[in-house]
């Protein structure tokens, strides 16, 4: 009885560790702000203000199909194409129904729920692994090792920064090294993959117990209840559902060539998955197929047959591997315990991700499998034949250190991203006062019927989060081209039109480029252009290609006309206080009134000129 207990407090502590953990950066950003807090929540991840805009406009009432950025939507007159926010709608809806009923804003949404996530991804976790090992110890533990070290094993965050210090190291292993493109606990990256991080390893779970369990009742349930969490998974996250894919193929394929006496039941349990899988599939690929032409641009689909074999989850999985054959040549376990057979599944599922391209011929960005789940399975699979191979070794104390180690890591990953982060935060919510008011001004000014006024933000940092806070559009932000209202060479022409009313000249423009500012890149490059990780190579962007765009720059504003000022009409000019660009090009277009004051902004109405 006492060591159940024991058990049983290891893992609400393990859980309540996961959850303080999340809610670090939020609490570090209100304690900073103090009575200047705003309201907004705390990002780790620039993406995150993406998804915010999307929850936004659900939460306004908006369609499924629409663009928070354009203010475009589906119509019966105008049918809007797909986008993978539109097909991946279910954690989007989870968010904005809720707040609908209780009227939340969005911000208020995505304070809270990454720690409800937290919990239910740490006791998932614990379910999982205490069910597969038969030790909740065990299962305790992994949710400290499997989530703590999950940017680690992504090979992201605190260890790629510290490599980068050439004041610690050597100045040549900094210079071999990448720079980090992740922080933070990237299972908690809002809201993708966050809402469906945990369903992923409650399909593990369930599919477990329908292969093991001694009660062919419980078995159907489980399975039946796996291939409703594949199905969810499905228009949940792709990278999520195709490693499940993945994943349930490995382990029923090698239940099938191991477990002899078990074949009836794996193909039970494959019928029974399949059967909800296949039509939930068929409808997927057939929202996929009516998706936005510009899908496929921002997702850098890479056609390649090139086999990618040393990504950081990839060698733990060979490492997991290798133990388990250790074990199985000094006797310790048998190629048919379930438990090698989980393991090796897990394994080979990883391996299968990264290389599927070796059949298809098709890579669509690899790296969000080693960020966000492959580096947990990675995890989990090394932690379970470590402890089945060495199992006398691990002691109570041991375990514990082997925990305690972990939640120390995860605890520098949240402190440097909440540290990095919080210039970036606290600039987001100084524009929550201004957006405010945007607000009460769309009950007046015809933004709540439809007709959504367009706002010219000086700040793209500003501009970004915009729709996130108000329901108007704002003229160009750097997240514009992720949805399918607009075209690459429309993104474009808006960044354009950004440029002239603000003033920029050449001399501006380079001036922004030496800055090597991302949201300005945005406006002149698709997002794969932007980064090395998104295609998988270099292809960097030259001084040619940036001395091409300066000059279409040039010659646009060069024969602007009022077609252009009139397509879309601004209705409002928002810029920093103390901000003071050339506005000659706006004014001759649009007339400004006196402008208010809002916190750190000054907002302005604009009249189109007769």
């Amino acid at each position: 009885m006492k060591t159940e207990r024991n058990q049983t407090r290891w893992g609400v502590a393990s859980v309540v560790a996961i959850a303080l953990l999340a809610f670090v950066p939020q609490l570090w950003f209100i304690i900073d702000r103090g009575r200047e807090w705003h309201g907004a929540n705390a990002i780790t991840h620039t993406d995150e203000v993406a998804y915010s805009t999307y929850v936004a406009s659900l939460i306004r009432g908006r369609p499924r199909r629409n663009d928070p950025y354009t203010g475009r939507q589906d119509t019966p007159a105008a049918r809007a194409p797909e986008s993978l926010f539109s097909i991946q709608m279910l954690p989007a809806y989870a968010l904005a129904v809720p707040a609908r009923v209780f009227s939340l804003s969005a911000s208020t949404v995505f304070i809270v729920a990454p720690v409800v996530t937290a919990i239910v991804s740490a006791l998932v976790m614990l379910w999982l692994v205490s069910i597969v090992s038969a030790d909740r110890r065990l299962g305790a533990v992994a949710v400290c090792f499997v989530l703590g070290f999950g940017t680690l094993l992504a090979g992201q965050g605190m260890i790629r920064y510290l490599l980068k210090r050439p004041f610690l190291i050597p100045q040549w292993i900094s210079d071999a090294v990448q720079p980090p493109s992740l922080f933070h606990l990237p299972f908690l990256r809002f809201y993708q993959p966050a809402l469906g991080f945990p369903l992923f390893f409650i399909l593990c779970a369930l599919v477990w117990i329908s292969l093991t369990s001694s009660s062919g009742r419980k078995s159907l349930i489980a399975a039946t209840a796996a291939a409703v969490a594949f199905g969810v998974l499905v228009f949940t996250y792709f990278f999520l559902w195709t490693a499940a894919a993945a994943w349930l193929i490995c382990v029923l394929t090698l239940w099938l060539i191991v477990r002899k006496e078990d074949r009836r039941r794996a193909l039970i349990v494959l019928l029974v998955i399949g059967v909800i899988a296949v039509p939930v599939s068929v409808v997927y690929f057939w929202m996929l197929s009516h998706r936005a032409s510009t899908v496929d641009a921002a997702q850098a689909l890479v056609f390649t047959h090139q086999p990618d074999l040393f990504r950081l989850p990839e060698i733990v999985a060979a490492v997991s591997l290798i133990v388990l054959a250790i074990g199985m040549v000094r006797r310790v376990m048998a190629v048919r315990d379930p438990i090698v057979l989980f393991v090796a599944s897990v394994a080979f599922s990883i391996i299968a991700v990264f290389n599927q391209q070796i059949v298809t011929g098709r890579s669509l960005q690899p790296f969000h499998y080693e960020w966000f789940i492959a580096n947990y399975c990675s995890g989990v699979a090394v932690l379970l034949a470590v402890f089945f191979v060495t199992r006398q070794w691990w002691t109570n104390r041991r375990l514990l250190v082997i925990g305690c180690l972990a939640l120390v890591w995860a605890v520098g990953e949240v402190w440097l991203a909440t540290t990095l982060n919080l210039a970036h935060n606290v600039h987001i919510d100084d524009g929550r006062v201004v957006a405010n008011r945007l607000a009460e001004l769309s009950f007046s000014d015809g933004t709540l019927q439809g007709d959504f006024q367009v706002v010219l933000v000086s700040d793209l940092t500003a501009a970004d989060r915009l729709p996130t806070d108000a329901p108007q559009v704002p003229l160009w932000a750097p997240h514009m081209l992720i949805f399918p209202g607009v075209t690459e060479t429309e993104n474009r022409e808006r960044f354009f039109k950004q440029l002239y009313y603000l003033g920029f000249d050449e001399e501006k423009i380079y001036n922004e480029i030496d800055r090597s500012d991302w949201t300005f890149y945005a406006g002149l490059f698709p997002y794969y252009r932007l980064s090395p990780v998104t295609r998988g190579n270099a292809n960097p962007i030259t001084p040619e290609e940036l001395r091409t765009h300066v000059e279409e720059y040039t010659s646009y504003s060069s024969t602007f006309t009022r077609d252009h000022a009139t397509s879309p009409t601004l209705k409002y000019l928002v810029l920093a206080a103390g901000d003071e660009p050339n506005l000659g090009n706006l004014d001759r277009w649009y007339e400004r009134d006196r402008g208010e004051v809002f916190g750190k902004f000054v907002l302005y109405r604009l009249k189109l000129r007769q």
